[in-house]
């Protein structure tokens, strides 16, 4: 059985693969602060794992409400815990968990090596952890998640945040975006796949399907059987994942496509 610690046990996608494979692999949740090192050294040093899945992370929401915090958080605790792990005898297999915000926007759908050119800091973070990653460490695998939905959702992300202000009768701003969706379910069993056959690469991780936001929007609307407020601005971009080195790579399982039946608020 493999040994997988992982950071931010209790984030989305990270407590969705804990409940997921915790009878399949033997997983060990980091609890503690992720910025203290010390602490995280000393718990490391006392344990034996074969991967290191690095789900802690700030939103983009928070990144741009406290951005010194973001920096620590987002970037400057992964270039320590790299560090360390280069003095370790054995070393695990780093899966970092990177975004689609990590790129310009493009009228194609993206493959990994389009040029990167982050919006925002939440961005630029992570971009400045993979460049770390891929320069300073050998046994890694960087995913780019794009639109991450599923049940119980917190409220940082668009579709619970969307779903609020349509319940409150508070105005949602929007752009013609076109953006893709991915399950959280497809998201956990891509980081299964990478486990199960030890890659090391960077991945897109989406569905590679757009969809209009305005388009959800309307999806969401619809469930809750009350009119949005909404205020559609003239941009116009589009940021769709091209999946093909994921399904190279042997990833042979369906992608579910955003609909009206999964989107679960």
């Amino acid at each position: 059985m493999k040994h997988i610690l992982i950071s931010g046990y209790n984030s989305y996608i990270g407590n969705h693969f804990f409940k997921k494979f915790k009878k399949k692999y033997k997983i060990i949740n980091y609890k503690e602060d992720i910025n203290n090192i010390s602490k995280f050294k000393l718990f490391t040093k006392k344990k034996k794992f074969d991967f290191f899945i690095h789900f802690a992370s700030l939103s983009r929401m928070q990144c741009d409400e406290n951005k010194k915090l973001c920096k620590k958080t987002n970037f400057l605790s992964i270039k320590k815990i790299i560090n360390h792990f280069n003095t370790l005898k054995f070393k695990p297999n780093f899966i970092f968990m990177s975004s689609s915000h990590v790129y310009k926007n493009s009228t194609y759908k993206i493959r990994e090596g389009y040029k990167k050119k982050p919006e925002n800091f939440y961005g630029k973070l992570k971009l400045h952890s993979e460049n770390y990653l891929s320069k300073n460490y050998k046994k890694y695998c960087i995913l780019r998640i794009f639109n991450v939905y599923g049940k119980n959702q917190p409220e940082n992300f668009f579709i619970p945040d969307v779903n609020k202000k349509i319940k409150l009768q508070k105005i949602i701003r929007l752009n013609k975006s076109i953006r893709d969706f991915i399950h959280v379910d497809d998201v956990v069993k891509i980081i299964n796949f990478i486990i199960e056959n030890n890659i090391n690469d960077t991945i897109n991780v989406g569905s590679g399907y757009g969809r209009l936001l305005s388009s959800v929007v309307k999806m969401i609307s619809s469930h809750n059987k009350i009119k949005p407020l909404v205020k559609i601005s003239s941009k116009n971009d589009k940021l769709i994942a091209n999946i093909s080195k994921l399904r190279s790579l042997g990833y042979k399982s369906k992608i579910v496509k955003i609909n009206e039946k999964n989107f679960n608020i």
